[in-house]
């Protein structure tokens, strides 16, 4: 089992054992989320993205006597020579944090652990000490087997956070410095010192309960110590680049102005697996989630929303970030109770714009039940096209709070013919498998614990491993097999 799914079922452990003394007083935390979208994933001045953009976000816990502890996780784009690519982070981590008295000095002491999907070699603990005062705060960071090199790695930082300009906009700087014995490169005799400095300085803004962060970030190193690392200097993984990053924490119900009948709300979601009509898009491994969505009483909405993924375009590269762009309209016939919604969807993919697809769907409700129809003219780049049939089932009144899902769809046309798909023409395909239409399914149970919803899914298909094949899955992988599926999600 890997490290991201335990993680994710120590944190099931932990939300059943915490929910009766959650519930029970507010003496025993708070339990709050956060989600980001940003244009590239910066840390100590290297994007761990290929200057791509990100998802972020995660789960905390606060108690009241300055103990805390949280996960915290991002898609990322970089290799493991040995386990292949790795595609998400997922880190947990542990602290204490108070001040000194009346001093107004503040402290904070953390151990983290960095995560790393089909990759244990980048897996690493960091222990960190902090102060701040003021506007002010500086911290030193240490691990003694940084991402496995056996090397201990020191890590400086100081920054300024000042939230009192003009126009409600926020200034924030900081600086780092990296050394220790894991940025000492040898060769033979030579030692190689790469200790290095990062920077960051940008301004924010809340904007309809949402922060706009406008950031130029950047470091001192050189190509070839950026290459020493192995973060390819000639991919300007190690160049300077200005981010813009949206963000939101969960619990913030700020509207879009006083009198406006709109808002913007978000939502994250842990998952050990991305589930996409009865096939894995993450190999069968974890995946972070989230996005943000804009609202109006008329019924009209509009949204983003992403994850990550793991699979190959042969002619760009990794595909390691889908995001998916939306606008409809839902609403009510009369006093009937009966429900409706019609949208357009739009799936990207970082590398690959092949794999861009516009979707269309219609869809009814009513009581516990719905049902929708969604069409694409050209699915996934194969000039067919793909009609999906969906009937779902929500019920949440069952007791000690427990709700209970349960859908089933069917993909069919001619998108899901071999013969007329142009994307697996290299692909062998075994002429039984030519028409693969095929039926998903599902059926779990949620619960809300200290205000996260925890679901457990079993979901399937009915593909065989030909079929899964043919459409370019990997059945070896097992991305068609039937499987549980946990997830951690909040919104707001």
């Amino acid at each position: 089992m890997s490290l991201i799914k335990k993680s994710l079922l120590s944190l099931t452990v932990a939300s059943v054992l915490a929910t009766p003394l959650i519930a029970s007083a507010g003496d025993y935390g708070t339990v709050s989320a956060n989600v980001a979208l940003t244009t590239d994933y910066y840390f100590r001045g290297i994007s761990q993205t290929q200057n791509d953009g990100a998802l972020q976000g995660g789960f905390d816990w606060n108690h009241d006597s300055g103990l805390y502890a949280g996960v915290w996780g991002s898609n990322v784009a970089f290799a493991d020579d040995v386990n292949g690519d790795v595609n998400l982070e997922l880190d947990t981590y542990l602290g204490f944090a108070n001040t000194f008295g009346d001093t107004g000095i503040g402290y904070d002491v953390n151990v983290l652990r960095y995560n790393y999907n089909n990759s244990p070699n980048y897996e690493s603990t960091e222990w960190t000490a902090g102060l701040n005062y003021s506007y002010f705060s500086a911290s030193y960071s240490y691990s003694s087997d940084w991402l496995d090199t056996g090397d201990a790695s020191n890590y400086f930082a100081l920054s300024f956070d000042y939230d009192e300009l003009p126009m409600g906009l926020a200034f924030s700087a900081s600086v780092g410095k990296s050394f220790g014995d894991a940025y000492d490169k040898k060769n033979g005799d030579l030692v190689n010192d790469f200790d290095y400095i990062d920077y960051k300085i940008g301004v924010s803004k809340d904007f309809v309960g949402v922060n706009f962060d406008l950031s130029y970030v950047g470091n001192n190193l050189s190509n070839k110590e950026c290459d020493s690392y192995g973060y390819s200097s000639r991919q300007g993984n190690c160049d300077d680049r200005v981010i813009l990053t949206v963000s939101k924490a969960i619990g913030d119900t700020s509207k879009s102005s006083e009198n406006s009948d709109s808002d913007i709300s978000a939502n994250v979601a842990l998952v050990t697996d991305y589930y996409f009509r009865g096939i894995s898009q993450t190999q069968n491994d974890g995946a972070i989630q989230g996005g943000f969505d804009w609202s109006h009483d008329s019924g009209v909405y509009a949204g983003v929303w992403s994850s990550n993924v793991a699979f190959a375009d042969s002619d760009n590269g990794n595909v390691n970030l889908e995001t998916d762009t939306y606008l409809g309209f839902a609403n009510t016939i009369g006093e009937t109770g009966l429900g409706y919604d019609v949208s357009v969807l739009r799936y990207y993919y970082n590398n690959s714009p092949k794999y861009e697809t516009t979707e269309w769907t219609i869809g009814l409700n009513y009581s516990y039940f719905s049902a929708s129809y969604s069409y694409s003219s050209d699915w996934y780049d194969s000039s067919d096209a793909s009609n999906y049939i969906a009937l779902g089932f929500d019920y949440d009144e069952l007791p000690m709070g427990l709700g209970l899902s349960a859908s089933v769809g069917k993909s069919f046309g001619d998108a899901y013919d071999s013969d007329n798909d142009a994307r697996f023409s290299d692909a062998p395909v075994n002429p039984a498998a030519k028409d693969f239409d095929y039926v998903d399914y599902k059926i779990g149970v949620n619960r809300d614990f200290a205000g996260v919803n925890v679901d457990l899914s079993y979901v399937g298909n009915n593909l065989s491993n030909n079929e899964c094949d043919a459409y370019a899955y990997n059945s070896h992988q097992g991305n068609c097999d039937d499987r549980f599926i946990l997830s951690f999600s909040k919104g707001f």
